[in-house]
């Protein structure tokens, strides 16, 4: 399993939460891939695809996308028939025009006609948001959400996550991507060192006293 991290328009892998994030996945063993796309000079969706197409996908990953990148990821694991284990959309959006005109023209080339067709792309699609996001609004926010059929969490004065919010660090981020990771270690630490034989064998002597669940505690 790996963590691959799709940036917004004019950010790169060193902007706001992303060096962070990268440093707590690698210290906890967890590969992160942050592929270098252009933006804002030469940003299409084209560009982005291209780049994207050297990173191994596969159904055991994560992705984590952030403002254009999540329209951008959505849309490329649609168009190559690629499902991830974990897709989360941070201030994601599709066919939304706000108010910073330079943005806006370079967003237009990443939206999709119909975000519902995606909807199978991930076996988990979590959306991301602020109530005061600055430059997207509550109704682009939601339906971006609720045409990916997402389970979103909603962050008061998130802002757009960016650094002017203050997301150096993003802990609840961290979290959601660990939600998975964390019930493979539980399973691993069970039956860690246990043979099948020392299993059986513990397993008769204890379960007279003790519920199944009690002693799984116990190694």
């Amino acid at each position: 399993m790996k963590v691959i991290v799709f940036y917004g328009t004019d950010c790169n892998d060193k902007t706001a939460w992303i060096p962070w994030l990268k440093e707590q996945l690698t210290n906890q063993g967890i590969e992160c891939v942050i592929p270098n796309l252009p933006t804002p000079k030469n940003q299409t969706y084209t560009s982005w695809a291209k780049i994207t197409k050297n990173i191994n996908i596969n159904n055991d990953d994560i992705i984590v996308a952030w403002s254009t990148g999540s329209i951008f990821s959505v849309s490329y694991l649609y168009e190559n028939n690629i499902k991830v284990k974990k897709l989360i959309l941070i201030s994601g959006f599709n066919n939304y025009i706000g108010n910073v005109p330079f943005v806006d023209n370079i967003n237009k080339n990443f939206f999709m006609k119909d975000v519902k067709v995606a909807k199978d792309i991930a076996g988990k699609i979590i959306c991301i948001k602020s109530d005061n996001d600055p430059f997207i609004s509550q109704q682009a926010l939601d339906d971006f959400a609720n045409e990916l059929n997402a389970k979103t969490t909603n962050i008061s004065g998130g802002g757009h996550f960016n650094s002017n919010a203050g997301y150096d660090k993003f802990p609840e981020l961290l979290s959601q991507i660990k939600n998975k990771t964390n019930k493979k270690s539980t399973v691993a630490n069970c039956c860690k060192y246990i043979s099948f034989r020392q299993f059986t064998k513990e397993f008769d002597r204890k379960l007279k006293v003790l519920t199944f669940g009690h002693f799984l505690c116990q190694f």
